[in-house]
């Protein structure tokens, strides 16, 4: 007679020996390897598509990439938790910061390694990811600021299209036109750049004024935002520029801004964001240009930067594994014919060689744009301090939000937001 122990005993190597329990080892032994990012429909389905390749060349590893539209305080919530994802998506403006909060891995030695590839990256274009003398992030490709319009609506209308050397107050008139002669309701020329960080940047870039110092101090003054707020509150209020009720969804990303909802003929972000406009917008031709300036000759505001960025965090279970992804994420050749510059162009050239005669119209368009720029580009601006990301979404969206809404004054707008990036960035 058996026994139970004997049974017991019986019945593991039974169940061990067949394949179904092999099937199940093998998958318990993979590294999960968890990415946290933000983006556009087409940016989902480009990365899910890369994530999917991914695991099926790496059996050991099962990668899941998560894009979630709240990302900020997700993120936030969990470095607070100590349970961040592997992998995180990073932008210049945050890229700093959360490095500076000691949450992210320098991946100095990685690089060092080989594990992570960097030969083929164009000049320059690894040190766009260094802070404080660290390798921070790995840019996943380079982009710059952009204007992208509705070339349809402008032709419409006979509004000379948007080019290098549109000035500020030109692009003004421009948009209270739009407003005034396109014959649809809720629709103006313009988005609201009042609660745009990279819209502000660019403007002070323009007047030889940076955000913040290369000693991590606030770079500009009262007047320098009493100017700022004081053009978008005029032509917010002149009919030119989409007013709070749509922006205030706006976070920096295609499908949010006033054009994609077709309540704007144009949009201020980046250049890399063209082919997820078409996406949103196949009906309509779309033109791309640098954004306006001050006054005719004068500085562009535009630099290149890398677009998105790769980080390892702190609380990442397998270090190794995750170079392995990010390695593959901007070095594949495969990898690069599915994102093509969805993300930016390469900072790989043998990427950006191989995938050139399959790109799209607008694709095309984005690279094409980003080599003519070459010559107006400003110098990369001093990396922001740790807090600096209150400045986006605890700062300048809620200031910009009321003083659309009307419930503050210019002057307390821009007194508020000196007072409130000094506390995001702790400077007394």
């Amino acid at each position: 007679m058996i026994n139970r122990r004997d049974f017991l005993k019986y019945s593991a190597l039974l169940a061990a020996s067949s394949p179904f329990y092999s099937m199940l080892s093998a998958q318990e032994k993979r590294t999960v390897l968890r990415i946290l990012y933000w983006g556009s429909p087409d940016r989902v389905r480009r990365s899910d598509k890369l994530t999917d390749s991914f695991n099926q060349n790496n059996s050991s590893i099962n990668a899941l990439a998560e894009s979630t539209s709240n990302y900020w305080p997700k993120l936030n919530t969990s470095m607070a938790a100590g349970n961040m994802h592997d992998i995180i998506q990073l932008e210049p403006n945050t890229l700093p910061d959360y490095a500076r909060r000691s949450v992210l891995i320098p991946l100095d030695e990685l690089i060092e390694k080989k594990l992570i590839r960097t030969s083929s990256f164009a000049k320059g274009t690894l040190e766009l990811g260094k802070i404080d003398g660290k390798i921070a992030g790995i840019a996943q490709g380079v982009n710059s600021f952009a204007l992208i319009y509705d070339k349809d609506m402008y032709a419409k209308l006979g509004i000379d299209e948007p080019i290098y050397g549109l000035t500020w107050d030109e692009y003004a008139r421009q948009a209270i036109e739009i407003n005034k002669s396109s014959g649809k309701d809720r629709y103006w020329g313009a988005p609201s750049g009042v609660r745009q960080w990279h819209v502000f940047q660019s403007w002070l870039t323009q007047r030889g004024v940076q955000m913040f110092t290369e000693d991590q101090k606030i770079g500009f003054n009262l007047d320098d935002a009493t100017e700022f707020y004081t053009y978008w509150d005029n032509l917010l209020k002149a009919g030119g520029c989409a007013p709070a009720d749509v922006e205030s969804r706006n976070v920096n990303t295609p499908d949010t801004s006033a054009m994609s909802t077709r309540n704007a003929s144009s949009a201020l972000l980046f250049s890399s964001q063209l082919t997820a406009f078409n996406a949103l917008l196949p009906e309509i031709n779309l033109g791309i240009a640098p954004y306006p300036i001050i006054e005719k000759g004068g500085n562009s505001g535009i630099y290149y930067r890398p677009s998105l960025t790769w980080s390892i965090t702190r609380d990442c279970n397998d270090i190794e594994a995750a170079a392995k992804y990010i390695d593959f994420f901007i070095n594949d050749i495969d990898a690069g014919k599915i994102l093509e510059v969805e993300r930016g162009i390469p900072a790989n050239l043998e990427v950006r060689a191989a995938i050139m005669e399959q790109l799209g119209d607008y694709s095309k368009m984005t690279v094409e744009f980003t080599d003519s720029i070459a010559d107006i580009v400003t110098p990369y601006p001093p990396a922001a301090p740790a807090g600096a990301i209150e400045m986006d979404t605890g700062v300048m969206k809620p200031l910009g939000d009321q003083l659309g809404f009307g419930k503050i004054s210019v002057k307390q707008a821009a007194t508020s937001l000196i007072a409130g990036v000094k506390k995001a960035i702790r400077q007394r």
